[in-house]
């Protein structure tokens, strides 16, 4: 009788464990069920953000090496539109527009300010299925006096 009633006990601890594990497996299913939207969501708002960030430096650094290449005397514009593509190409950016105010070749005198402005969509680097960037546009403008 007495191994009987050992023999229960045992049994019914069991059947409570493996009661609170099922419990504690149905809990941590339905908080990573309503967890992992937002988990996925901020992954793929992350990476959209770095890829602005990275868009308006390319941005930056085209208008600003252009500028610098345009003051130089004996230079033209098309040196400078040629460096611009250059920089956007190697970095990715697809669709940009840039403006050299005033057009710049030989004869253009020392000291006049040329003013160099780059233009990119800012879902030219988009990679995920959410655009947290579409329809912005990532400009910089650089100006510098001729040499």
């Amino acid at each position: 009788m007495r191994s009987y009633f050992t023999i229960s006990a045992r049994r019914v601890e069991n059947l409570r464990q493996q009661f609170h594990d099922d419990l504690r497996r149905g809990v941590a299913a339905v908080e990573t069920a309503v967890c992992l939207p937002f988990l996925i969501l901020m992954v793929f708002a992350g990476v959209e953000f770095s890829n602005a960030v990275f868009l308006k430096q390319s941005v930056n650094l085209a208008a600003f090496e252009a500028a610098k290449v345009v003051v130089q005397p004996g230079q033209h514009s098309d040196r400078a539109v040629n460096r611009i593509e250059d920089i956007l190409t190697s970095r990715g950016v697809t669709g940009a527009v840039y403006n050299i105010s005033p057009p710049v070749d030989h004869q253009t005198a020392r000291g006049v300010p040329i003013t160099v402005t780059v233009y990119a969509p800012a879902n030219s680097l988009s990679m995920g299925p959410i655009s947290f960037m579409s329809g912005r546009i990532m400009t910089s403008t650089v100006t510098m006096a001729r040499m």
